[in-house]
């Protein structure tokens, strides 16, 4: 590692949405999955004193920890060391399960996988995100990416995108498990993204000809996607030419995107589909579907279902902030306006 450090960064990162092809892509059909204009923001600045400090205003989150702390973890070499770390520095920081227990966790087992152990320094660390956590806009692969950036920028590291992205899919892995790698991809390379599992490479980057604008919308539903996708495979014979139907509209949705044509039609045959498969339908998100629709707004569930977040495709002629007024009375969040296709992960130095 270089000697020099850069005592300073601030890293910025988009989420995602999938436009099309939920669940479809599970079983080999494409899928379409764009990032958003709403972002996390990782600040990180080196301190004097050897503590790693994080903050996490958006949740009301303080922590603070020696260095020294990490001293008698084991080094990352490969996976069944990095699986010891990570229990280790659960172990020693008593952490539990949760969204700030986690984002804390991360930049912890960033620090030690990212920072050898000779030469590291103490950090303050400030996150912010406007992407809802558990909602399905990929907030957990935006965290990553922004702060394996971040600390491989103050570092002097490699920041090529390959290694970004390699290092945040390590990350989504401990917060999921098997992920996909779409998320991820998505949110470091940025733009969007046809994504067929099994394919070789399995992404390709899809040019947009003026991108539409969204409107995000939070049912504020919890769901659990892992349970809901089991619940979709227990009936996948009977749901083939559905599936297949979804994977078609992601391919047309492609087309109509490069060519600059409306989608609308598209997201709503989509979410039709969707609402027939067990498990994906919720009140909520039918009724945020169903005031978008009496705007004049086609929508959709983006995503597993059950709940989560629902998109609308913003047109000139709507009434945004009646809209957006009608279903903050209704108890959702929203963001409106909403740019997609963004780039990727990007470090401000300062």
């Amino acid at each position: 590692m270089a000697t020099s450090k850069r005592m300073k960064v601030k890293v910025r990162c988009p989420g995602k949405v999938i436009l099309f092809g939920e669940h479809a892509s599970v079983y080999g059909h494409p899928s379409l999955v764009a990032t958003v204009g709403a972002y996390t923001e990782v600040h990180i600045e080196q301190i004097i004193e050897p503590h790693i400090r994080y903050e996490a205003p958006d949740f009301d989150y303080k922590h603070d920890c020696k260095i020294s702390l990490l001293d008698g973890v084991v080094a990352i070499t490969d996976e069944e060391s990095e699986k010891e770390a990570c229990q280790q520095i659960r172990h020693i920081l008593t952490l539990k399960q949760s969204v700030t227990e986690d984002s804390w966790f991360l930049l912890l087992y960033y620090y030690h996988k990212i920072l050898p152990v000779k030469g590291r320094f103490g950090i303050r660390v400030t996150a912010t995100t406007r992407l809802w956590p558990g909602s399905g806009l990929g907030s957990s692969a935006s965290y990553c990416s922004s702060l394996a950036l971040a600390l491989l920028t103050l570092s002097n590291q490699d920041t090529s995108t390959e290694n970004i992205n390699r290092i945040s899919y390590e990350g989504e892995k401990v917060f999921h498990g098997t992920p996909s790698g779409v998320d991820n991809t998505a949110c470091t390379y940025g733009g969007c993204l046809l994504y067929r599992k099994g394919s070789v490479p399995p992404f390709t980057r899809i040019t947009l000809n003026a991108p539409p604008r969204l409107l995000l919308v939070n049912s504020k539903q919890e769901h659990n996607t892992a349970a809901i996708v089991r619940e979709v495979a227990q009936h996948k014979d009977k749901i083939q030419e559905t599936l297949a139907r979804i994977g078609e509209i992601s391919l047309a949705g492609q087309e109509n995107l490069a060519l600059g044509r409306d989608i609308g039609h598209l997201m709503t045959e989509n979410h039709n589909l969707l609402n027939k498969l067990p498990g994906v339908s919720s009140h909520h998100t039918d009724t945020i579907v169903d005031i978008c629709n009496g705007f004049g707004v086609p929508a959709k569930i983006t995503g597993a279902g059950g709940g989560g977040v629902v998109i609308g495709l913003i047109r000139d002629c709507v009434d945004v902030l009646s809209l957006k007024n009608t279903l903050k009375r209704q108890g959702y969040q929203v963001l409106d306006n909403v740019e997609i296709g963004v780039d990727g992960v990007q470090a401000v130095l300062e």
